[in-house]
């Protein structure tokens, strides 16, 4: 009982402070782009903006990245109960450009030649193709994990997805509503695996409570909800769950 109160004031004192020290910002998905939870928008950062970071990704929705190198057993794709953490670097050299390097480490897994295993590795370019206007919504293509469409590797791409996102931002009452929403897919040797259909989400904001927002994403496979804020105007958190499991991310923001 004292171990369940205990947990539950750590839990209520993290919240209090999340929200003591946060305010209004887009958000920084889980893939390491802008985007809600996981799911990607049509949001971009100002242009010379610079995004390093990192999100814990549940294990219920992990799924391993490499091969035994030796042939002896099929690895890849493989739910094994462990769950991942990504770290990325993104950033945005033009108004209209972003681009992002990803690693994703299997927690609880050793990096030595005795497991075969190294942290897979992923490049990701965001082109916006239309601006946000009255009556039209900002327009993003992604295209995520191109090492094969770069010819870098041959099977080896983990989380490949090409899309197209729309975002749109309304003002309902004293709610400010950013909704998002786009179509994933595969093309010739470009298979979407980490999205494939339609996702979409929102980033719910309240005029008389601008200290933190609620997301609300489809990610193509699950429901997920957090909350965000930004502290000392140089981190972003996101604090959420993904189908009821908990999830973070964590990322320092910096103009250069």
């Amino acid at each position: 009982m004292k171990n369940k109160g205990l947990k539950k004031g750590i839990l209520s004192g993290l919240i209090a402070l999340f929200l003591l020290f946060s305010f209004g910002v887009k958000a920084q998905s889980l893939t390491g782009t802008r985007g809600l939870i996981k799911a990607p928008t049509a949001r971009m950062y100002e242009s010379g903006t610079l995004a390093i970071g990192m999100g814990y990704v549940p294990a219920k929705f992990f799924k391993r990245t490499f091969n035994d190198w030796y042939g002896r057993e099929q690895l890849q794709g493989v739910r094994t109960g462990n769950a991942g953490l990504t770290t990325f670097i993104t950033v945005n050299p033009l108004p209209f450009m972003e681009l992002m390097f990803r690693y994703t480490h299997e927690l609880n897994m050793r990096v030595n030649p005795q497991t075969t295993y190294f942290p897979d590795r992923m490049f990701t370019a965001r082109f916006k193709l239309l601006n946000e206007r009255k009556n039209i919504p900002a327009i993003v293509l992604g295209l995520q994990d191109i090492s094969e469409l770069l010819v870098l590797t041959t099977g080896g791409s983990n989380f490949s997805s090409a899309y197209f996102v729309g975002s749109k931002n309304f003002n309902i009452g004293n709610f400010n509503i950013d909704s998002s929403l786009g179509y994933a897919f595969g093309f010739k040797n470009f298979p979407a695996r980490d999205f494939k259909g339609f996702f979409g989400g929102v980033e719910l904001k309240y005029d008389q409570f601008e200290k933190a927002q609620l997301l609300i994403d489809y990610d193509t496979i699950s429901l997920n909800f957090g909350l965000q804020g930004f502290l000392f105007n140089r981190i972003h958190t996101v604090l959420g769950i993904m189908d009821f499991e908990p999830m973070f991310i964590l990322a320092y923001r910096y103009k250069i």
